[in-house]
Formats: C-alpha cells, structure tokens, sequence
C-alpha cells in the first residue's frame, strides 16, 4: 500500500513537472496555433469554416471543449495538456518500466502541448493493445483517432498488414477506424463544415509536402532509423517496430528538429527497453539527472530575455515583450483592427492579444489553405470591398509564408504607409 502512494506521489510529481516547464516557457508559432484552435472552438468558431488549419480535428476538439468547460484560457489550456505526457509516463512505468526512466526524460524535452504529442500517446496505447492481444474494434478505434489527430499518422494503420492471413481480424479494426470518422463526417455535415473539413484537412496535403519539404541532417537520421528499425523486425517479428517503423512519418516533410526528436521517441524507448546491457541496466537511473536542463532552460530564459505578462487570450501567460510591443504599435496605429487582415507568421499572436477575432485568413502558410489555396486566397481578397487593409512585414518572411499572397498585395493594393517593422496595404 505504501508503495502505491509513492507511485501517485511520482505521478502527480510528473504532472506539475510537464504543466510548469510548459506553462513557464516560451510562447512559439506552434504553441501559440495549437492554444489558439482550441481557443477558438472553445469560444464557439466552426473548425475549417471560420479558422483553417491542416490538422485533422481531435486535439482541438477535445481540449477546445475542456476548455469551454472549465475555462477558455491558458492556465486550463496546460493543466489538460499535461495530462499527455504524464499519461504517457504512466503506460510505460506500468507496462514497460524497464524504459520509464528514458521516457521521462525524452518526454520532458518535447512535453509541449500539441497534436504530436497525441498521437504519440496512442502509439503507447496501441503497443499495450498489442502486446495483450486486445480486442480488435477497440485497436482500431484507437488508430481511428490517431488519424484523426495526424492524418498522415494515420499510415500506422498498415502495421495491420502483420495479419494479413487473418481477414475477420483486419476487418474488425476497419469497422473499429471507420466509426470515430463517420461520427466527426456526421459532426461536420451537421455544422455545415463538411467541404471545408475535406478541403482544409486533406486536399491541402496536395500543397503540402512539395512546399514544405526541408532537407538536411535530419533526412539523414530519417534513413537510418528506418534501416535500423528494419533490421530489427527482420529479427524478431515485433509488431510494436512496424508501428514504430510507420510512425517515422511524423518527421516528414519539415525534417526539423522537433519533428525528428518526436518520431524517434518510440525507437528510442523500444532501445531502452530491449537492451541487455548490464552496464546501462545499472547506471541508466542516472540520466534523470538530465531533467535540470529545462528547468535551466526557463531560468536562462527569464534572465537574458525581456518577458511580460500577456492580454486578453493569453492572458495569466508571461510571453516575450517584444510581441507584447508589436500588438501594441499595431493596435496604435490602426484604428479599424475589425477590417484588417494580417499577413504575417504572428497575425495569432497579435490578435490573441489584442482581443480580435480569428478568421479563416491568419493562417496564411503555404500547404494550410487547402486545394489551389493561393489561388483562391487572392481571388477571395479581391472580392472584399474597397477600404479593406492589410498588413505585412517590410520584408518577405520566407519559411512556409506565402510569396505569392505577399507579391499580389505588394503589387496590386494602395500602400498607405509603413511604420515600426510593418508595411499596411489597402484594397
């Protein structure tokens, strides 16, 4: 009994670990998209209607809706997302203790709350769910709502193929995948979202990878952990590497370092766990030693860089005083923010900050704007009416930002002045 408390005692050690170095550290692009979907399906918005994104829906729609309960902000933002990694922690401590140790420690490095992380997650509960030989409606329940977390996650389905002699079996995870889908396609149709969900979620796929892909050292430990893991199914048989083999898709196509640390999680946990190395078996306790080095991260943090508390959406967040400074100069400078459209990697974080309402065009990045998105971008702000202004940055941002959304405006609208960092257009 003394030794269940201590392991509740661990956990609830992990949770308020996961939510502080989150909560406490900086605010990025990402982190601030991933708060502001479920921010804004919190405060009613139609996904893919009224704000794209690439996503498929599940991370948004689940803690979007813990946030409509217990409060739309960012403090019940982190303390839900906690629960991912410490979740995570808990399956391997329980099934797989052998690795707990490299699992706290690689999930303290990228227990930032995002749709990734999800999926991650269900990757554990499907090796369990594997391992026990558990019923197969609910494995493909669960790879279900992998997909519908990570489309392109989604390809871990075809670890199924391992029995593939035994029809009824792959069949049964089809009915099991198919049934969270068909309920979100009934959700979308009923909201009258079901084009865009399509649209936004799938068709931009298209765009996707061909304008997005990054080459570099990453691509190369894409290749050898996929050799690697290849070697070792040959060997053993695992079902667990075919899923850990198929999740390396998560590194594609950015190949940056976020992306290559989360796809190697899993490989790195299953090396951890098959080891037979009596010497890393004794000594391996000791890399929790490593587990100072975020906390040293948010300590040099709050040293060398200005913060500040945030406003309005991101409020009870302290954030870097220079995105504080733009909203501000911006919210100084133009006096109707209501007919502005923000062309800029940081349109969610001013208006987040300011208070001003989302729309379906402040996620401008190439591969997000679904089927010819470009195209139908431009032509849909040459609809708007004249009066309509726009702002951008004095010098094209590069990275997945559009340049041909930026040249169109540059080229075909009124500008009116620049001041600060900014240029402002008008229709």
């Amino acid at each position: 009994m003394k030794n269940k408390y201590k392991q509740i005692l661990v956990f609830i050690g992990l949770f308020i670990f996961y939510f502080l170095i989150n909560y406490f550290s900086l605010c990025n692009n990402d982190l601030i998209w991933n708060y502001g979907f479920c921010y804004n399906f919190a405060k009613g918005l139609k996904m893919y209607t009224d704000f794209n994104m690439v996503i498929t829906p599940l991370f948004p729609f689940i803690f979007g809706l813990i946030m409509r309960i217990f409060g739309n902000n960012m403090i019940v933002f982190f303390l839900s997302n906690a629960l991912i990694p410490t979740l995570i922690t808990y399956i391997v401590y329980k099934y797989y203790r052998k690795a707990f140790i490299e699992i706290v420690l690689l999930i303290g490095f990228i227990s930032e709350p995002n749709y990734n992380l999800l999926c991650v997650l269900f990757l554990f509960i499907l090796f369990v769910l594997e391992d026990k030989k558990k019923n197969d409606y609910i494995i493909g329940l669960v790879l279900g709502l992998t997909f519908l977390t990570k489309s392109s996650v989604g390809i871990i389905c075809l670890a199924s193929l391992y029995y593939i002699k035994d029809y009824k079996k792959i069949l049964k995870r089809i009915i099991g995948f198919l049934i969270p889908n068909i309920l979100f396609i009934i959700y979308f149709y009923i909201k009258g979202s079901l084009y865009d969900y399509i649209n936004y979620a799938f068709l931009s796929l298209f765009d996707f990878a061909s304008s997005n892909s990054r080459m570099g050292f990453g691509i190369i430990i894409f290749i050898i952990s996929v050799i690697y893991i290849i070697y070792k199914f040959r060997k053993n048989k695992d079902i667990k590497l075919l899923y850990i083999l198929l999740f390396q898709i998560m590194s594609y196509p950015i190949f940056n370092l976020m992306h290559i640390v989360t796809s190697l999680i899993p490989l790195l946990f299953y090396i951890a766990y098959d080891t037979k190395n009596k010497t890393y078996n004794k000594y391996h306790k000791y890399l929790l030693i490593f587990l100072i080095c975020p906390i040293l991260a948010l300590v040099v943090q709050n040293v060398f860089l200005k913060m500040t508390d945030g406003d309005n959406a991101l409020k009870y967040k302290r954030i870097e005083s220079k995105y504080y400074d733009d909203a501000q100069v911006i919210k100084e400078e133009i006096d109707d923010l209501d007919n502005l459209y923000m062309i800029m990697y940081e349109a969610y974080y001013n208006k987040l900050l300011l208070g001003i309402k989302i729309n379906k065009y402040d996620l401008l990045l190439t591969g997000n704007l679904g089927y010819n998105g470009e195209e139908e971008v431009i032509k849909y702000f040459d609809s708007l009416k004249s009066g309509t202004k726009f702002l951008m940055y004095n010098r094209f941002e590069g990275g997945q930002s559009s340049k041909k959304i930026y040249d169109h405006i540059e080229k075909n609208y009124k500008l009116i002045r620049e001041f600060h960092k900014y240029k402002l257009y008008e229709k």
